[in-house]
């Protein structure tokens, strides 16, 4: 039987992931799929069948009225839902995110044999008190028996870079690009402790506007002019399909361009009479570096920022850490090392940055004693021992 926590999770925007500490020794678990991280989408096809991961994300393309993600953007926003058509259903962030906790709880199910009754689970260093409030609710509703202590992301990353190090003294920077949100932390390791000494961060600057500005400047003028497809907007609902394609196109094509120089792509639409149409485009790596400097600009801006409020310089710090999907860009990597137009630190890329912050939560969680649970009450008349 356990005595600390040992369960970590990443509540991510587009993935999430569980690790768990045993023996000494940190672990990505993987779910049914063999993957190490679980979409963060729910599919609800019909009432009472709830998919959740690679299956739901999916759907969200194909069928967009029953399947949803990126509702943690949403989390604290107490009349945000979202209605499932088929099933009737309509279901808040908090229950939203507690199906994908609950999948990820019977992923470590299946790992180690039982059910964990809590894990650490991670939050954007901008999240305000509603919004883990809003965590910790779908904590529960996912099934946990005891409380969930909160972390934020990039103290979870330097905890798993810092687990590895064997460095007394040094200055770290965190540099946390996710899904939907970005955070920049400014961590202390002395003696084996990590203090954050400040951070930075931006609640809505995440690689979602990365996608949808590639579908806005790019995707949509080419089904335009080879399509035809001239009236297609977002705000029409008509166009919901459509746009969910794209959406997923654009996700898949940054990760490829991660590997290559460019990439093709071909993203089945459909026109307003729903014939069917095939749009063929090449993307390459220059154009969306292009399409995505105003964003990098904007964490590199946020990281100098936290450096200048802590007196600091980048001189000062040992290593980047990098953390979250986005970090994976080559072109983004090259910026960051360009002491004029970066920050010129060196970059530490020693740890996978999608399942960095649930290694570094899981990592806590093996210092963190799970709470016992509360005796039950004594009849009169009768004495009860407690050992």
């Amino acid at each position: 039987m356990r005595d600390t926590v040992d369960f970590g999770i990443d509540l991510g925007t587009t993935n999430s992931a569980i690790a768990v500490v045993e023996g000494g020794t940190v672990s990505v678990i993987k779910n049914n799929d063999g993957w190490d991280i679980t979409p963060s989408a729910v599919w609800l096809p019909k009432e009472g069948r709830v998919h959740v991961g690679r299956a739901a994300r999916d759907r969200v393309e194909h069928d967009p009225a029953n399947a949803t993600a990126e509702f943690k953007l949403e989390m604290g926003l107490a009349d945000s839902r979202k209605t499932f058509a088929t099933a009737g259903v309509s279901l808040s962030p908090p229950q939203l995110s507690a199906e994908v906790l609950r999948s990820l709880r019977a992923d470590a199910a299946h790992h180690c044999g039982t059910p964990p009754e809590s894990a650490v689970i991670t939050v954007p260093a901008a999240f305000a008190l509603n919004q883990n409030k809003a965590t910790m609710e779908a904590a529960e509703l996912a099934g946990f028996t005891s409380a969930c202590p909160l972390v934020q992301e990039p103290t979870a990353a330097a905890f798993a870079y810092g687990f590895q190090d064997a460095t007394d003294r040094a200055y770290w920077m965190v540099f946390d690009f996710g899904g939907g949100t970005f955070d920049a932390a400014l961590v202390s390791k002395r003696d084996g402790d990590l203090r954050v000494l400040n951070h930075a961060g931006d609640p809505y600057l995440g690689g979602k506007l990365i996608d949808w500005a590639l579908i806005e400047r790019l995707l949509v003028p080419a089904a335009a002019a080879e399509l035809g497809l001239t009236d297609m907007r977002r705000d029409n609902p008509r166009w919901r399909a459509n746009f969910a394609k794209l959406k997923r196109a654009a996700e898949d094509a940054k990760i490829h361009l991660s590997r290559r120089d460019q990439v093709d792509l071909l993203i089945e639409l459909n026109d307003a009479d729903g014939n069917p149409l095939t749009l063929e485009h090449t993307l390459t790596r220059g154009e969306l570096d292009a399409i995505a400097e105003p964003f990098y600009v904007r964490a590199i801006n946020l990281c100098r920022d936290a450096l200048a409020e802590a007196a600091l310089g980048p001189d000062d710090i040992d290593r980047l850490l990098l953390v979250g999907g986005v970090t994976l860009s080559p072109g983004l990597r090259e910026r960051l090392a360009d002491p004029r137009h970066g920050l010129g630190i060196e970059l530490d890329v020693s740890l996978d940055p999608t399942t960095v912050v649930a290694r570094g939560a899981a990592i806590f969680a093996s210092t963190v004693r799970i709470p016992q649970s509360k005796s039950a009450p004594v009849p009169a008349g009768q004495f009860a021992v407690e050992l």
